[in-house]
C-alpha cells in the first residue's frame, strides 16, 4: 500500500487530465494533491519501489528531507486547488488552466519522491514547461511576454541540466540514483552547470530575469505555488545533485555564499523600489532564495555542519513556501474584490511572519538557521540578522502599497477562496507551535523593531515634505535609482553571455574527445542486458514532453 502510495503521487494528477474539461473538474485540482498528503503523513520514511523496466530503472522512495517537502508542497498545492475552484483563472478557459495546473503539479510532487537521477529530471522538466501555461494563461500582451522570458529561461536551465546528466551517467556506467553521487559526488564542470541549472530555478542574480514579470501576471493560485513550492525545486536539486561532505565542492560552495549573499541584498534594494505589489514580491522572493542559497554555501564549506544546516534549510523552505503563498492568495483576494479590513489584517499578520517577528515561522525558521551555523560563520549569523531587517522595510512597502489599493469598489468572494486562505493562514499560525511546541526561541525583535521604525520615520518624512514639487523629486530620483539598477542588471547579463560562450567554447574542446569515449560507452551498453534502448525512450520521453505542451498551447490558444 505504501509504495502504491508513491506511485499515485505521480499517477492521479496525470489521470485527472482527461476530465479537465469537465464542469465538475475543477474540484479534481483538489484531489489530485491527496496521495501527496497522505504519503507525508502515513508512509515511513526509507519506503521505496523500484522500476527497473522504466526509462533506465525508476527508484521512487521518500526520505526526512522529502517527507517535508512533499508535505509543505501538497498542503500549498491542495489550497491553492481549492482557491482555483473559485477564481478568475478556473472560470476563464478552466480547461486549460487546470490541464497545466494538474501537469505542473505532477511534475512538482514528483520530482520530490523520485530517487533516480532520470525520474528527477523528467519531473523538474514538466514542472517547468507546465509552468509556462500557468504564466500565460490571461492570454495578455504582458502574459505572453513574460512567458517567453521564463520559458527561454527554464529551457536553457534544463538544457544544462541534461548536459550534466549525460557526463555524470558517463562517469557512473550509465546507472544513476542518487545513493551513487554520495559515495561519488560531480565535480569540476558538472558542478558549474549543476549550480546554474538550478539556480535559475531559484532566480540567483543574474538569473533571476524571468521571475519578476511572471509574478505580476500568474494567476493568485498559480503565482503561489509558483512562488511557494515550485521555486524550492531548485533548492532539493542542489541538496540531491551536490551532497555535502565532499572536499572537492567546498570552493564551490564559497561561490554559493557569494551568490546568495549578493542576492539577499539585490533582492532587498530593488524591491523596496517597486511600485506594485506583485513585483515587490517577486524580489522579495530572490532575496529570500539568497537566504536559501547562503545556506547550502555553508553546507558545502562546512561539511561537519552539513546536517544541521539543511535540516534548517528545509525548514526555513518549508516557512518560506507558506507565507509567500499565502501572500499571493491574500493579494489576489484584494486584486478582485477590494481592500477589507480584514484582509488588510491578515495580510499585515503574513508581512511580519516573513520578517522574522517573535513567535512566529519567520522567526523559529531564522534562529535554527542560524543556530545550525558553525563558530566560524558569524559573519553569515550578523547577516541573516541584517536580512530580517531588510525583510522587515521590504513588507512594510508592501502593505504601503496594498493600502494605497484602499477607495475602490468592493466586490462579494467566492466562498471557496476566502475558504482556501484562511486554511492556510490557521497552519501558518499553528506552524512554529506544531515544530517547536514549547521550545519556541527567545524573543528578538530588534531587527524588526528597528525597520518599523525606519519606516515610519521615512513615511513621516515623506508626509511632511511638500506636496507635488517633493513628489516629482521623490519620483524622479526613485526612476533614476531604477534605471542605474537596470543598466547593472544589462551588464551582468552580458557577463552571464560571455560566461555561457566561455563554456560553450569548453565544452567544444571536451567534444573533440569526446565521440572515442561515447564508441566504447555505446558499444558497451549495446551488450546484451545493456540499456541503450532505455536511453532512447529518455531522449524520446524528453522531446515528447515539450511536444505534447506545445501542441496543448496550440490547442488552447
Amino acid at each position: 500500500m505504501n509504495t502504491f502510495m508513491l506511485l499515485l503521487i505521480w499517477l492521479l494528477p496525470v489521470s485527472l487530465l482527461p476530465v479537465a474539461g469537465q464542469r465538475y473538474a475543477r474540484w479534481s485540482l483538489l484531489v489530485a494533491p491527496l496521495p501527496a498528503l497522505l504519503a507525508a503523513i502515513t508512509v515511513p520514511v526509507g519506503t521505496s519501489i523500484s522500476l527497473p523496466w522504466l526509462l533506465l530503472g525508476t527508484e521512487l522512495g521518500l526520505d526526512e528531507t522529502g517527507r517535508v517537502f512533499l508535505l509543505f508542497s501538497g498542503l500549498l498545492w491542495l489550497v491553492a486547488g481549492l482557491y482555483g475552484a473559485g477564481s478568475e483563472a478556473g472560470e476563464q478557459h478552466g480547461s486549460r488552466y487546470r490541464v497545466f495546473f494538474l501537469l505542473a503539479m505532477a511534475g512538482n510532487l514528483g520530482l520530490i519522491v523520485a530517487r533516480d537521477v532520470l525520474s528527477f529530471y523528467l519531473g523538474f522538466t514538466l514542472m517547468g514547461l507546465a509552468a509556462c501555461g500557468l504564466i500565460l494563461h490571461p492570454a495578455t500582451r504582458r502574459a505572453r511576454q513574460a512567458a517567453r522570458r521564463y520559458l527561454a529561461w527554464t529551457i536553457a536551465g534544463e538544457l544544462l541540466l541534461f548536459v550534466a546528466i549525460v557526463m555524470l551517467a558517463m562517469q557512473h556506467g550509465g546507472i544513476l540514483d542518487f545513493a551513487s553521487l554520495q559515495s561519488s559526488p560531480p565535480t569540476g564542470f558538472v558542478v558549474l552547470l549543476l549550480i546554474i541549472g538550478f539556480g535559475i530555478k531559484l532566480a540567483l542574480p543574474g538569473l533571476h530575469l524571468w521571475l519578476p514579470q511572471a509574478y505580476a501576471v500568474t494567476p493568485a493560485p498559480a503565482a503561489a505555488v509558483l512562488s511557494g513550492a515550485m521555486i524550492k525545486a531548485g533548492l532539493l536539486g542542489w541538496l540531491r545533485f551536490l551532497p555535502p561532505g565532499d572536499e572537492a565542492t567546498g570552493g564551490w560552495g564559497q561561490v554559493l555564499l557569494v551568490a546568495g549573499i549578493t542576492g539577499i541584498f539585490f533582492g532587498t534594494i530593488v524591491g523596496l523600489l517597486q511600485q506594485q505589489p506583485r513585483l515587490l514580491l517577486g524580489y522579495s522572493s530572490i532575496s529570500k532564495m539568497g537566504v536559501l542559497t547562503t545556506g547550502m554555501g555553508a553546507a558545502l564549506v562546512w561539511p561537519t555542519a552539513a546536517p544541521a544546516v539543511i535540516g534548517a534549510l528545509v525548514l526555513y523552505a518549508a516557512h518560506h513556501a507558506l507565507v509567500k503563498g499565502a501572500l499571493f492568495l491574500g493579494l489576489g483576494l484584494v486584486e478582485r474584490g477590494g481592500l477589507r479590513p480584514w484582509l488588510l489584517t491578515g495580510l499585515g499578520f503574513l508581512a511580519l511572519v516573513l520578517a522574522g517577528a517573535p513567535l512566529t515561522s519567520g522567526a523559529l525558521a531564522k534562529s535554527v538557521l542560524k543556530t545550525s551555523l558553525p563558530a566560524e560563520a558569524h559573519i553569515l549569523v550578523l547577516l541573516l540578522a541584517v536580512s530580517a531587517f531588510a525583510s522587515t522595510l521590504l513588507m512594510a512597502r508592501f502593505l504601503l502599497l496594498v493600502w494605497q489599493q484602499r477607495g475602490g469598489n468592493v466586490t462579494p468572494l467566492p466562498v471557496e477562496t476566502i475558504m482556501a486562505w484562511l486554511a492556510i493562514l490557521a497552519v501558518i499560525v499553528a506552524f512554529p507551535f506544531a515544530v517547536a511546541g514549547t521550545g519556541l526561541p527567545p524573543v528578538d525583535a530588534a531587527p524588526q523593531i528597528l525597520g518599523v521604525l525606519l519606516s515610519g520615520i521615512a513615511l513621516l518624512a515623506a508626509s511632511r515634505l511638500p506636496g507635488n514639487t517633493a513628489i516629482r523629486k521623490h519620483r524622479r530620483a526613485a526612476r533614476q535609482l531604477a534605471a542605474r539598477a537596470s543598466v547593472a542588471i544589462r551588464r551582468t547579463a552580458r557577463v552571464i553571455q560571455h560566461l555561457f560562450g566561455s563554456l560553450r567554447r569548453a565544452w567544444q574542446n571536451y567534444s573533440q574527445a569526446l565521440p572515442q569515449n561515447l564508441s566504447a560507452r555505446l558499444a558497451q551498453l549495446q551488450r546484451p542486458g545493456g540499456s541503450a534502448d532505455h536511453w532512447a525512450l529518455a531522449g524520446g520521453l524528453w522531446l515528447g514532453i515539450g511536444g505534447l505542451l506545445l501542441a496543448t498551447f496550440m490547442l488552447a490558444g
